[in-house]
């Protein structure tokens, strides 16, 4: 957990907190603050929970958790992941309704094993997601989402008979879908 923490600090906690600020002091008339889950994501066995702030009359910000420390591995597959996913969306209507863009953001920490090739790394990533928010009644909505993005990973992979490596041997940026997700969403009025 240590490798997150210090992972985040350097790539990408000043930049967060500085947008925070920014967004923060914006006048927001009515306050709203949804607590949601990605339907999507347990299918993954990932259990997940976001908030989302509203911060002005177009813009909200979520900040989402999700983590995988299950050790279930399906057919020879076998994935963990410990991840913190902010995301700054802008509201063509008004927040929590209809459509909307994004600049979505992920860190997390990652552990692969597909039969005996296993991959253990970080990655942060960013990119644009589009989606659209359904309002089901007073509290409930259902969001769907679709975004892609890049990610810069950086960690070890190795056979499992081998011993894992103590040098970084896996080091790339790749295009990644930073956003797939049917969120349930209860909204606080």
């Amino acid at each position: 957990m240590h490798v997150l923490f210090t992972f985040l600090r350097k790539r990408m906690l000043i930049g967060f907190v500085l947008m925070c600020a920014f967004f923060s002091v914006q006048n927001a008339s009515a306050q709203r603050v949804a607590l949601k889950t990605n339907a999507l994501e347990y299918l993954a066995l990932t259990p997940n929970l976001t908030l989302e702030a509203r911060l002005s009359q177009k813009l909200s910000l979520q900040v989402g958790v999700a983590a995988n420390p299950f050790n279930a591995t399906i057919a020879d597959y076998r994935f963990k992941n410990y991840r913190l996913d902010p995301e700054l969306r802008y509201w063509f209507n008004r927040p929590m309704a209809r459509h909307f863009i994004a600049l979505s953001t992920s860190a997390g920490v990652y552990s692969f094993q597909l039969k005996d090739d296993l991959k253990k790394f970080n990655a942060i990533a960013a990119g644009i997601s589009y989606g659209y928010a359904l309002v089901l009644g007073k509290h409930w909505n259902v969001e769907f989402e679709l975004g892609a993005g890049v990610a810069s990973v950086h960690g070890v992979k190795y056979k499992k008979e081998e011993p894992m490596p103590e040098e970084t041997n896996l080091k790339k940026v790749v295009p990644v879908p930073i956003r797939a997700a049917v969120n349930f969403s209860y909204i606080f009025k």
